[in-house]
């Protein structure tokens, strides 16, 4: 069954000068964790908005548990947990009354998973919000968004501001809901995060859905940097191996970007003199630039 899914779905600001999303056509299945994934200003706070009915789209449809959600968004909402991407909570509220005054709005709460929610999360439920740091008023939104076990979660940068601990506990709290077939639908620019979660992506660029594949098929490319610290010249003919996609120069050596495996490449260097190779995840922009171009 499919939680969430959507048909061409398209919204233009200003008379349409300004493109939020463009023909988003996707499915989100029951009990999976979907990371939508794409830089800042991609069109992933739009496409949450508009599932929310927060606003309207400008074409196409969207529908959540088989319902449409511009007519029926009362009924949806009712099974939705959502943590927006700015957080605006009553400041003047102690995080208990936060929790108190939220689940009126809810149909049942369970008691002790609120409470393991607080507990793990480390929410001083007696402060008053204007004195929570911002870390501390995103935990309190987590708790606020997945107190009532909502059949789906709807996500909007989630992380935001948690140290790693904190952003560990999420991690499994999340993997939790799947105890009761819950689906979570995320927004993320962090790659790593997505590769932690998920069991599929959707990437959007500049509004559009470029690509959605499983996690697994996502890691098994292993998209990856390396920087080469040497002050030796090395022939292109090193490292231009079958996976590498691009070489670069640099001040202190070169730069590259792989997808596979390396060990051609480590190996070719090893009658070289090198000072150093770090490794890491490339930016999403890497990504789109160098494997889903075109």
């Amino acid at each position: 069954m499919n939680i969430i899914e959507t048909e061409k779905l398209s919204k233009y600001y200003q008379n349409g000068k300004f493109l939020g999303i463009k023909n988003l056509s996707l499915e989100v299945k029951e009990g999976e964790v979907f990371g939508f994934i794409g830089p800042n200003g991609a069109g992933k706070s739009t496409t949450i908005r508009l599932l929310l009915d927060l606003i309207r789209p400008t074409l196409g449809k969207a529908s959540i548990f088989g319902l449409n959600v511009n007519k029926k968004s009362l009924e949806i909402r009712r099974n939705i947990g959502y943590l927006p991407g700015e957080i605006y909570l009553q400041e003047q509220m102690t995080g208990l009354e936060a929790i108190n005054f939220y689940s009126r709005f809810k149909k049942k709460i369970d008691g002790k998973y609120l409470d393991s929610l607080v507990e793990r999360f480390e929410v001083d439920l007696r402060k008053k919000i204007f004195s929570y740091s911002k870390g501390n008023k995103q935990k309190l939104a987590i708790v606020l968004a997945m107190m009532h076990k909502p059949k789906l979660l709807i996500l909007d940068e989630p992380t935001s501001g948690l140290d790693p601990l904190n952003q560990q506990e999420f991690y499994n709290a999340i993997a939790e809901t799947k105890k009761w077939h819950a689906t979570t639908f995320f927004s993320t620019h962090l790659l790593a995060e997505a590769q932690k979660m998920c069991d599929r992506v959707g990437i959007i660029r500049n509004g559009e859905l470029i690509r959605i594949e499983d996690i697994d098929d996502f890691k098994a490319k292993n998209i990856r940097e390396i920087f080469i610290d040497t002050k030796n010249s090395i022939p292109l003919s090193v490292l231009q191996q079958e996976n590498v996609r691009k070489v670069e120069r640099t001040t202190y050596g070169y730069h590259l970007t792989t997808i596979g495996k390396n060990g051609p490449m480590l190996k070719g260097l090893s009658g070289y003199e090198i000072d150093d190779v770090r490794i890491s995840e490339p930016s999403l922009e890497e990504i789109f630039m160098h494997y889903y171009k075109g």
